[in-house]
C-alpha cells in the first residue's frame, strides 16, 4: 500500500515538475519574453497608480470628514482613464528596457559580469545614458496620451523627471542593477526591476499628478 502510495506521490510531482517547467519555458523563453515583459511593466504601472490613487482617495475622505465634522461630502473619484495612461507608459518602457538588456547582453555578455570593472560599467551606461531616455519615454507617452503638448511635457521632463524622479532613482538603483547584473540571468533582469520599482510605480503617478509645476506654483502664489 505504501508502495503504491508512494508511486502515486511520485507521478503527481513528475506531472506538476513537467507543467511548471513548460509554463515556465513558455513565459520566459525567448519567444515569448518581449510580451512577458511588456505585459509585466504594463501590469505594474497599472498597479503602482492603483495603490496611488486609492491612497489619495481614502487620505481625501478623511480629511473631508474632518473638514466637515464627520459629514459625508463630495469624494474624490478613481480614474480609469489615468490608469490606462500609467499603464500605456509601463508597456512603452517596459518594451524600451527589453531592448536595453539585449544590447547590454549583446555587448557585455561574453565579459564575466562579476568582475567590479564590468558590473560598475554596466550601472554606470544603466543609470547615466538609459535612466535619461526612460524618463523621455515615460513622459513622452503620458504626454501623447494626454495631448498635452511639446511645451508641457518639457517642462514636467526637466522638473518632475529630471530633478525629481531621476534624482531618487540614484539613491536606489545602482545598488539594485548591481545586483540583477551580477546575478540575474536576462530573462529575470525586467522582472527583478518591477519588483524594485514597485515603489517608484506609485512614486511616478504622485509625481505626475500631485507635484505642481514651477509655473502652476507661481499662479497659485498670484491668485492667493
Amino acid at each position: 500500500m505504501r508502495a503504491i502510495t508512494w508511486s502515486v506521490l511520485n507521478t503527481v510531482c513528475n506531472r506538476i515538475q513537467r507543467t511548471t517547467g513548460f509554463i515556465h519555458s513558455v513565459i520566459f523563453g525567448r519567444r515569448n519574453l518581449l510580451l512577458t515583459n511588456a505585459l509585466i511593466s504594463a501590469s505594474m504601472g497599472a498597479f503602482g497608480d492603483s495603490i496611488q490613487q486609492n491612497f489619495d482617495i481614502l487620505i481625501n475622505s478623511v480629511h473631508k470628514k474632518d473638514e466637515n465634522h464627520g459629514c459625508e461630502s463630495k469624494k474624490l473619484a478613481y480614474s480609469t482613464t489615468r490608469t490606462t495612461h500609467m499603464t500605456i507608459a509601463g508597456l512603452s518602457t517596459g518594451v524600451l528596457t527589453h531592448y536595453w538588456y539585449l544590447l547590454l547582453e549583446r555587448v557585455y555578455g561574453k565579459l564575466n559580469r562579476r568582475r567590479p570593472v564590468t558590473l560598475i560599467k554596466l550601472v554606470l551606461l544603466d543609470q547615466i545614458l538609459f535612466s535619461p531616455i526612460n524618463l523621455f519615454v515615460y513622459f513622452g507617452t503620458l504626454s501623447l496620451c494626454e495631448r498635452s503638448g511639446w511645451k508641457q511635457f518639457r517642462q514636467e521632463l526637466l522638473e518632475k523627471g529630471m530633478e525629481n524622479i531621476y534624482v531618487v532613482e540614484w539613491l536606489i538603483w545602482p545598488p539594485a542593477q548591481l545586483i540583477n547584473f551580477a546575478l540575474l540571468p536576462l530573462r529575470y533582469r525586467i522582472l527583478f526591476d518591477n519588483i524594485v520599482s514597485l515603489g517608484f510605480d506609485i512614486y511616478g503617478p504622485y509625481v505626475k499628478y500631485k507635484k505642481p509645476l514651477s509655473n502652476e506654483k507661481s499662479s497659485e502664489q498670484i491668485d492667493s
